[in-house]
């Protein structure tokens, strides 16, 4: 059957989840092909905010050097209140992931350096002004029927399907999937500049009950502006030229700048029933939808891709069973719900019309910012929780051990390393080569101004780094890492090479190579 196969993944939608999962896919080599119905990329800016976790996404596929200097770095987050007081304040200066975790792009930029990391693939194909229409699952393959613009149909078979194709999908409505959730009552204006010279580079919610609004920076003097509709808002009115200038001239915008679109929207917080349809799977948007006000959204889709990419490619690629697949869902879920309540929650504190429940907002805030440890936490962004997944088949349950910490399930801190070529991120330098079989990498704690005991382990895969040499320890202590940079496991010594001695960064310890699934 394999013979037979158009491809061994086909993926349906080229947006910022679409192009990211066949970017994983084609590093492995993996014979890949995207469907898009749209003939030209879309233009139109739509999510704005990353965090450090894409980034780093983008720098293991090559294409975060030619996005940096289009991105707004370390961009803090205001929260004023109804008088215009400020009543929160998020900075986020750490680089533990080797990245900015605040800031914005502008989403046709991000689209376009993911699509040209993935031109340069030779096992990904992108077809363009293709829709597709019916999906049969016939359990070996997956059959997909397919029409271009001219009418012509044909039929493409794919041993895998991953659906991209937004929160409308058409094939999650064609499987069945329900989609679950609800949508906000209220609507926001979205407005997004061109020719914006505010030296202001903040990021600003105002949390006014009159009307509240959120403004942000983005690259090449650009600006978005969102203002929620009130009652007796006409959409249609709102959304003019002439009002949306009222609006922003209320907080001191220039008459000068170019309005490139202003549009209405209704948020969505929804999820699909499951994540998967025999082999066929949901990511991105087509699997969750949530508010924008945690800045998520797109982030969310870029983990998608991240997770289920190398599982993909190592069952294709013969090195993992299919049932490996089966973590996808369940190592995905919890996170996405996760960051959605607080999207929501974050949401709430912002749009409230009441002038009573903004004054107890603002008393409550106020109080908490006079508390050290709360407002510590606020201004490192640890509102947004760490990167941490739940066990599944593939990653087992950690207790508290050696390293004095549960260390699977967390992402591996990225720090800079001195080395004689000078200061290199350590995904630069530790290539996921060692037990590439497996989907697994070795990660050694003692390199170069790494941390050298068993304490600098626990940093390494908790919340910070210390870059200052520590005492040589009396156990040296290595972390095996998964191609996403999740945890897996820890290895309190160093790897050695079966039946035999010294180490090696080919082969883990024993207990290491229990933990995935056997070869198909």
């Amino acid at each position: 059957m394999g013979s037979q196969l158009d491809c061994q993944v086909l993926v349906v939608g080229a947006g910022p989840a679409g192009l990211s999962l066949a970017a994983v896919l084609g590093q492995a080599g993996v014979d890949t092909m995207v469907l898009e119905r749209r003939t030209d990329p879309f233009t139109v800016p739509r999510a704005i905010a990353y965090d450090a976790e894409t980034l780093r996404f983008l720098q293991k596929i090559g294409a975060y050097e030619e996005l940096a200097p289009n991105l707004v770095l370390d961009t803090p987050v205001l929260y004023l209140g109804r008088t215009g007081q400020q009543i929160g304040k998020v900075i986020g200066a750490t680089y533990r992931f080797g990245h900015s975790q605040l800031g914005t792009f502008y989403q046709p930029e991000l689209e376009g350096v993911i699509a040209n990391a993935v031109a340069k693939m030779a096992s990904v194909e992108i077809r363009r002004g293709i829709e597709v229409g019916d999906v049969v699952d016939h359990e070996r393959y997956v059959e997909v029927v397919a029409s271009s613009g001219d009418g012509q149909r044909e039929t493409l078979k794919a041993r895998y399907v991953v659906a991209c194709d937004g929160g409308s999908s058409r094939i999650r409505e064609r499987l069945g999937i329900k989609f679950a959730g609800f949508t906000f009552h209220e609507r926001w204006v979205v407005v997004d500049l061109q020719n914006d010279f505010d030296p202001d580079r903040n990021i600003r919610f105002y949390c006014d009950p009159q009307r509240p609004a959120v403004c942000l920076p983005v690259s090449h003097n650009r600006r978005r502006w969102e203002f929620l509709l009130m009652p007796g808002d006409d959409p249609d009115e709102i959304a003019s030229e002439h009002s949306v200038r009222a609006l922003m001239e209320g907080y001191g915008t220039s008459p000068d700048v170019h309005i490139e679109r202003s549009v209405v929207y209704s948020f969505h917080s929804r999820f699909a029933e499951s994540f998967q349809r025999g082999n066929v799977f949901l990511a991105g948007d087509s699997a969750h939808v949530m508010p924008p006000f945690a800045g998520q959204g797109l982030n969310s889709g870029v983990r998608d891709a991240a997770n289920l990419g190398w599982k993909l490619a190592a069952v294709c690629n013969g090195q993992a069973h299919p049932a490996l697949l089966a973590s996808y869902e369940v190592e995905r879920r919890k996170s996405v719900e996760a960051l959605t309540r607080l999207a929501v929650r974050l949401g709430r504190a912002i749009m409230p019309t009441s002038d009573r429940k903004a004054r107890v907002r603002d008393r409550i805030m106020t109080s908490l910012w006079r508390f050290g440890p709360w407002r510590e936490s606020m201004e490192a962004g640890r509102l947004v929780p760490d990167p941490m997944i739940d066990p599944s088949n593939l990653l087992p349950h950690d207790k508290q051990g050696a390293v004095g910490v549960k260390v699977a399930g967390r992402m591996l801190v990225q720090p800079k390393l001195e080395t004689s070529q000078g200061e290199v991120l350590l995904d630069d330098r530790s290539a996921p080569v060692c037990c590439a079989r497996r989907g697994l990498r070795p990660v050694d704690c003692t390199a170069p101004r790494g941390p050298r005991s068993a304490r600098g382990a626990r940093r390494l895969a908790g919340r910070g780094w210390n870059t200052r040499r520590a005492e040589r320890p009396r156990r040296r202590t290595r972390l095996v890492c998964r191609r996403d940079d999740i945890c897996a496991h820890r290895s309190p010594g160093p790897f050695r090479r079966p039946g035999g001695t010294g180490r090696s960064e080919r082969s883990p310890t024993r207990r290491v190579r229990r933990l995935p699934l056997p070869r198909p």
